[in-house]
């Protein structure tokens, strides 16, 4: 009986190594909370800016965030459900990049385009984002299979 409507790669991607890397996200805001902000610009000026208590609960609000999306990516990469998996894949693709406009509306032109500017954390939250969203458009379209293929390959014909 298959687990996922999903084909194999887009499976291990989106059901196993995603929330693994938003569980770890999770961790991180929750652990260092502070460091973790700093760190979402490679500006020295403003990363050294006083962390407030506003700046605190939204971090920790976007953990959660995280670790929501975690659940959400197991729930919607273990159904056999063809539908449910192309619909999701499609919400977190348009997610994607309203994701990569936030680093961009925060960073502005001159450092977003200018890649020597980034730091490893831009550099992850701009790359992840572009390889998943890709990714993501790939398996609706069918490149990696088709969705529901295994799920049907596990129901006996009657």
């Amino acid at each position: 009986m298959a687990i996922s409507a999903l084909p194999t790669w887009p499976f291990l991607l989106f059901g196993i190594l995603e929330p693994a890397a938003l569980i770890w996200a999770y961790i991180i805001t929750l652990t260092n909370p502070q460091q973790y902000y700093s760190d979402q610009s490679p500006q020295a000026v403003l990363a050294n800016h006083v962390f407030t208590p506003n700046a605190l609960s939204l971090t920790l609000q976007l953990g959660n965030v995280f670790l929501l999306l975690a659940a959400l990516a197991v729930v919607c990469s273990f159904t056999t459900h063809a539908e449910i998996a192309r619909r999701y894949l499609i919400a977190v693709a348009l997610a994607d990049l309203g994701h990569i406009y936030s680093v961009y509306a925060a960073l502005g032109d001159k450092i977003f385009w200018d890649l020597n500017q980034w730091n490893q954390m831009v550099a992850s939250n701009v790359g992840v984002s572009v390889f998943l969203h890709i990714n993501r458009l790939l398996t609706v379209a069918g490149l990696f299979g088709k969705l529901g293929a295994n799920a049907n390959a596990g129901k006996k014909n009657n």
